[in-house]
């Protein structure tokens, strides 16, 4: 390996690593296991190829619907524009997204470690640095040192970016499962009568896999398109992940308390009267 090849890599490597210590440091109130974050990391990079095998055959069989239902001519713009957002959409950001949000789930929901709301953004992003670490190697030793740069600036931190979006619901999904627990202990014991359907969880659940899709999905469908308007689009997209999602990382990161603190807080806000009902509960007891 020349010194040149030894140099792209780590021209390569260095944003996903760059923006991994961002995060890290960012964990403000506990830090999360190194050898998580590392494994969070490496298995982001492994799901690129179960990846690259579902991209291969969703393109193969988007091309085969789009030719068995428009034929072999050319394609016009309404068309092409459907052809490109099937393509980036189903064949690119459902399959991407996708497999980081079951290594996510896999590797941390259950884990004893996810005791903070920053938490999820935070294991959400390292996979997702790693797939893109893995992605941006492959592309900048085909590609060479002008790719290094765009890719660094725009690939990199977009998929952190669909990753702050990704890591964002699924703490929303963790904390509410847990009121939801809680909420139906609280119920089965007689405190309280469970209002409005109880905590709704599973919306935010939908949402850490499908908001990431959405925005990867527009993310691509801008640069595919070809159009003058969609370069536009493109970089006004651009400049709104970076300023909504640095925003969002700083807000999250400062906010941050732990699962108990939440769970317990929003518990209260829903029902006020619960301390007074479990004081009164008490008394009553220790008078029997």
């Amino acid at each position: 390996m020349d010194i040149n090849t030894i140099l792209l890599v780590a021209a390569a490597l260095a944003p996903a690593f760059a923006l991994c210590v961002y995060l890290f440091k960012k964990d403000r109130v506990e830090k999360e296991p190194m050898g998580l974050l590392m494994k969070l990391f490496v298995f982001g990079a492994l799901s690129s190829l179960p990846v690259l095998i579902c991209e291969i055959l969703m393109s193969k069989f988007i091309n085969a619907t789009f030719v068995n239902l428009f034929g072999l001519g050319v394609m016009d713009r309404f068309v092409n524009y459907l052809y490109v957002a099937a393509d980036v959409f189903i064949g690119v950001a459902l399959v991407e997204e996708g497999f980081k949000w079951l290594t996510l789930v896999w590797l941390t929901k259950q884990n004893k470690a996810f005791n903070c709301f920053f938490d999820g953004m935070v294991y959400a992003i390292f996979v997702s640095l790693g797939f893109a670490a893995l992605e941006n190697v492959l592309y900048v030793l085909n590609n060479g040192w002008a790719n290094a740069v765009s890719r660094a600036i725009l690939s990199v931190p977009g998929h952190m970016f669909f990753a702050v979006m990704m890591g964002y619901y699924y703490s929303r999904w963790n904390i509410l499962e847990k009121a939801h627990k809680a909420e139906k202990w609280f119920a089965s014991k007689g405190y309280i009568k469970i209002r409005q359907g109880g905590f709704n969880y599973k919306k935010s659940k939908k949402l850490s896999l499908f908001v990431p899709i959405l925005f990867h999905g527009t993310y691509n469908f801008c640069c595919m398109v070809g159009e003058s308007w969609a370069i536009i689009a493109f970089l006004a997209f651009v400049v709104f992940m970076y300023v909504h999602c640095f925003k969002r990382i700083k807000e999250t990161s400062n906010s941050d308390a732990t699962n108990e603190e939440y769970i317990t807080t929003i518990v209260l806000r829903k029902y006020p009267e619960l301390p007074e009902i479990i004081k009164a509960r008490e008394e009553v007891t220790e008078i029997n």
